[in-house]
């Protein structure tokens, strides 16, 4: 085994949240740090910690380069993967989008009221055990529809919002 001291070329940007802002709270504070030779961002905020490492392509563009040009998404695919949040209103959704007609409709209207009469299904089994017991659609789990935490989402949109935006006035100057 083998230890050694490493002085990374990083750069850190902080991001606060400023009382005036419309969504205060959501997101106080925030540390994106880019290790510019190695091509890895860490996230340390009060909405969670997240780190990914990109390939190094110092060739074809700089780490902050590459950062300028990432969207909300694709971060987000980076720094969480899937969607993995069971979202009951989106999958309410899509069973009334893809129903046939209107008997089939007040089927699904009937169903839902008496799942939303015990209260909100929180995850993606809750869901499927009580519609199952309610209704006879084979499947149930094809039409389940998942989102991001609303931390995750958060921290993406700071990213998006205003650390990128402070990358492209870095690389301009």
């Amino acid at each position: 085994m083998t230890v050694n001291i490493v002085k990374p070329n990083m750069l850190c940007l902080e991001y606060r949240q400023e009382k005036e802002d419309k969504d205060h709270g959501s997101c106080l504070w925030a540390r994106f740090t880019f290790n510019l030779d190695r091509y890895e961002l860490t996230i340390t905020s009060d909405c969670g910690n997240y780190g990914y490492k990109w390939v190094e392509t110092p060739k074809s563009e700089s780490f902050l380069e590459l950062m300028a040009r990432c969207d909300e998404g694709y971060i987000l695919d980076k720094i969480y993967g899937s969607p993995d949040v069971f979202d009951y209103e989106e999958t309410k959704k899509i069973f009334y989008e893809y129903a046939d007609d209107d008997s089939e409709k007040k089927e699904l209207d009937r169903i839902f009221e008496e799942i939303e009469w015990c209260g909100y299904p929180h995850t993606d089994d809750e869901f499927i055990r009580v519609f199952e017991e309610e209704s006879s659609y084979d499947n149930v789990w094809e039409y389940i529809q998942y989102s991001y935490p609303a931390n995750v989402l958060k921290i993406v949109s700071v990213f998006d919002e205003c650390i990128r935006q402070k990358i492209e006035e870095i690389i301009k100057n």
